[in-house]
């Protein structure tokens, strides 16, 4: 028989569980490998999930597809007057749907259709957009992927660029352009500069927003990491970047004084040794690389796609930039572990003595017992006497032990405020609750 109870303060703890996952990509040959993860094929797809190696897949709900929905020739009926619905993929009798496939199984799509309230998939230009009309279907095909990006910056290649480069803006001429990624982070790097130097956007020693003939360009690599492969953060002094040439290790940084400055610590004696090669921004998952020195002292020489044709910090994941090179001797390795915290809350449930020890089962009665003591047409009245079942047991055959109410916990729910149940929890073998026992549950509730 069910009972509600009200949880006391005293009994609910919340805490916080701080986890740090390890994570490991492998850079070589225009690929990139997340966790030594091998790729598993399906019946319809040679990657059961549908994306890349070195990607993860959102929610991974779209397994073993492959092939797509032909969303123009659904559309491209209404003219033939078929009733469409307002996805416009319903078919008229004796249609075969599947006639709308590409491929054998289809992915996944998610719809909408414009109205009124301008929803819209972040993928979807606000022209795109503008240029439907009321009714039409914007679709989006899974499965959603993410993944580590690389892009290089030679020192003549331009942060920035305005169309109104030296004429004085104004009503006819509008002030427009782009910025690269690097420039978008210069007032994060400013920020962080009260905690490191080495964080200033523009120093003495080099400007990272300068390019061409300007003062203090410089050639610079940077690795977007996206928060889902660490978190709220990536650990402090955890990072470790790795570059190999034929197998050999000619190159390792890390930042090894917790502070977001890379050193090369390894090989010793090494070109380079122990010269700060890059930051990284722990909070935001940026990894900015400015060592432009031959890691192999001249020994080895190869096309990255970059202005530098030898093992340099600047190169460090070339192979999975847009059009860049397969540089087959070269590989790199990235270590790092993200920083998760978890909220719980733990539950203490507690049976109180006396209470509980009554139940609507069928089994808590006597069997031999009658429960209707009358019935009729008009009425039907039970027996308010019947015996309790005696569960105790006795060390004879035929004798019972003294009688005791016995009941057994098998589940308890937790219900909010309004009595909406949130959360059930089962125990693995029934519990024997007597009338002289109290009992305490310990409940543990992860979000």
């Amino acid at each position: 028989m069910p009972h509600l109870y009200k949880l006391k303060n005293t009994d609910k703890i919340i805490n916080v569980v701080g986890t740090f996952p390890r994570a490991s990509f492998v850079f070589y040959a225009g690929e990139s490998y997340y966790n030594n993860q091998a790729p598993i094929s399906g019946a319809f797809s040679s990657r059961i999930l549908g994306v890349p190696p070195g990607h993860i897949s959102l929610y991974e709900q779209d397994v073993d597809r492959s092939g797509t929905l032909d969303f123009a020739l659904a559309s491209s009926s209404a003219t033939t007057g078929q009733a469409l619905d307002p996805f416009a993929l319903a078919v008229a009798a004796g249609t075969d749907p599947t006639s709308y496939y590409v491929g054998p199984n289809p992915h996944y799509a998610t719809f909408l259709v414009k109205n009124g309230t301008r929803i819209n998939f972040r993928s979807v230009s606000n022209a795109e957009y503008n240029a439907k009309n009321i009714g039409d279907v914007l679709y989006s095909y899974q499965p959603l992927s993410s993944s580590l990006q690389k892009y290089y910056y030679s020192a003549s290649f331009a942060r920035f660029v305005k169309s109104d480069d030296g004429v004085p803006p104004g009503p006819s001429t509008p002030v427009t352009g782009n910025v690269t990624y690097l420039y978008a982070l210069k007032n994060t790097l400013n920020y962080y500069q009260i905690l490191n130097t080495n964080y200033a956007f523009s120093s003495s020693a080099r400007n990272l927003g300068a390019s061409g003939s300007d003062p203090g360009s410089i050639d610079v690599g940077l690795v977007s990491i996206p928060s889902i492969f660490y978190g709220d953060s990536i650990n402090k002094g955890s990072t470790d970047l790795r570059f190999y040439v034929t197998g050999t290790l000619v190159g390792r940084l890390q930042d090894i004084n917790y502070n977001g400055d890379l050193i090369q610590t390894a090989p010793r004696n090494s070109v380079g040794s122990g010269s700060t090669a890059g930051i990284i921004l722990y909070n935001e998952g940026f990894i900015i690389l400015t060592g432009s020195w031959d890691l192999s002292s001249g020994s080895h020489t190869e096309s990255y796609g970059t202005n530098r044709n030898y093992p340099a910090w600047v190169n460090f994941a070339q192979t999975i930039s847009a059009s860049a090179p397969h540089a087959i001797s070269s590989s790199c390795l990235l270590n790092y572990s993200g920083s998760n915290k978890i909220p719980t809350q733990m539950y203490f449930i507690t049976a109180p003595k006396n209470q509980l020890n009554h139940s609507n089962n069928i089994t808590y009665r006597d069997y031999t017992t009658p429960l209707a003591m009358t019935t009729s047409s008009l009425s039907y009245k039970q027996n308010f006497n019947a015996d309790i079942k005696n569960t105790v047991s006795s060390a004879y055959a035929d004798p019972t032990g003294s009688f005791q109410k016995i009941t057994y916990i098998t589940t308890i729910g937790l219900y909010d405020i309004d009595k909406n149940l949130i959360g059930v929890a089962k125990v693995a073998k029934p519990v024997k609750k007597l009338e002289e026992r109290e009992l305490t549950f310990k409940l543990k509730l992860d979000y």
